[in-house]
């Protein structure tokens, strides 16, 4: 094990050795008001630790239930791992507060947060991360970042965290089994650049924006049986260039805007997913979205639409949905060069099928099954 303190950045830096534990890296630096253990399995660090790439640390009950990392008014610290290895298993990761005996609930002025990057692979699993981060680049909270960094956060909690987990050109990420909750903007955002992510079986609510995102180029992944609740925007979110990418088997409900909205991505396959009681729109494909099908779906109860097609979207394939009871229109096409294929069944809507587009998709009754929708199974308005 190579490990140093320098009191002048105060700063732990592990620089070899394989799985070294906090108490080793204590006993090491002989250096209590940075690195301590308070009560049997509890931890304070009060300097930053950094583990660099020929190092791997592990911080793991029962020898850590607890970890707190020093956050005040004075300052914080944070744990970075910059190409090494991190696991941390079946323990608890908060910010603390010494003066006033209770998390950073602060981070307008910085608060501890955790990064891997340049190559590094973090391992978090049966563990709780919360009130991390705050708005500063690689500072989100939990966060995973640049080319070869990869990693697993499985059956783990994160919650009032800035983000609760955040990646940037991360790829080859498993996210599985996580409750990530009350995150001051986004719940689940893989950015950038990040690649073949499987995100499935989180949980992802009350969250500032968005519950789950995939922003700016982020192909080739799989969102699949999450439930998402409770966001102040969206539920499920494909946006900006992410193309290739399956969100299927998810349950997305009561978010302040839509359930699952696909925009200026290519190549989605929304399928088999339950969305409903979303203030806006059910399922939102726009801002010139392409080659997007939309299938076996279930979309009920949706304030306004069930399905709304609008902004430039084209080759949007509609086929094999149940689209029930929203208040307003339960298939709305305002943009041309859509399809509504077979299978669908529209009932219960104020208006089945609303056609807003020249040239308008062709509805086929015998394909489909509209019925006892309340003013119209199908209106068109298409010049």
């Amino acid at each position: 094990m190579d490990v140093r303190y320098d009191d002048d950045s105060n700063t732990i830096t592990l620089r070899g050795g394989e799985w070294v534990t906090l108490t080793a890296i204590s006993r090491a630096v002989a250096q209590p008001q940075a690195v301590r253990e308070s009560t049997p399995g509890e931890w304070l660090l009060s300097a930053n630790l950094v583990v660099e790439r020929s190092a791997a640390l592990r911080i793991a009950a029962p020898e850590v239930r607890r970890l707190k990392l020093r956050s005040d008014d004075e300052g914080f610290i944070a744990i970075k791992v910059l190409g090494g290895r991190l696991e941390i298993v079946g323990t608890c990761v908060t910010s603390w507060d010494s003066a006033r005996n209770t998390y950073d609930q602060h981070h307008a002025n910085g608060r501890s947060f955790v990064l891997a990057r340049d190559g590094a692979r973090m391992d978090i699993r049966g563990a709780e991360l919360s009130y991390l981060g705050y708005d500063a680049d690689q500072s989100y909270g939990v966060a995973w970042r640049l080319a070869g960094t990869t990693g697993e956060l499985i059956d783990s909690y994160l919650g009032y965290n800035f983000y609760g987990l955040y990646t940037y050109e991360a790829s080859d990420l498993v996210i599985r089994g996580n409750e990530v909750h009350h995150s001051v903007r986004y719940g689940i955002d893989p950015h950038t650049r990040s690649n073949r992510l499987l995100i499935e079986r989180n949980v992802s609510h009350h969250n500032g924006k968005h519950g789950i995102i995939l922003a700016e180029t982020c192909d080739d992944n799989i969102i699949r049986n999450n439930t998402v609740y409770a966001n102040a925007l969206h539920g499920i979110v494909i946006y900006q260039r992410s193309n290739n990418n399956l969100v299927e088997g998810n349950t997305s409900y009561a978010n302040g805007q839509q359930g699952i909205n696909v925009n200026d991505s290519t190549r989605t396959t929304i399928r088999d997913n339950t969305v409903y009681d979303n203030a806006e729109v059910g399922i939102g494909v726009g801002q010139d979205a392409t080659d997007t099908l939309v299938e076996a779906n279930r979309v009920h109860d949706n304030r306004e639409d069930g399905i709304f097609l609008y902004s430039g979207a084209t080759k949007t394939l509609l086929q094999g949905n149940t689209v029930s009871h929203n208040a307003r229109y339960g298939i709305y096409v305002k943009s041309a060069g859509n399809q509504i294929g077979g299978g669908n069944q529209i009932f219960g809507n104020t208006v089945g099928v609303y056609l807003n587009a020249d040239p308008a998709p062709d509805v086929s009754r015998e394909a489909n099954r509209i019925y006892d929708n309340r003013e119209a199974d199908v209106r068109s308005d298409a010049n």
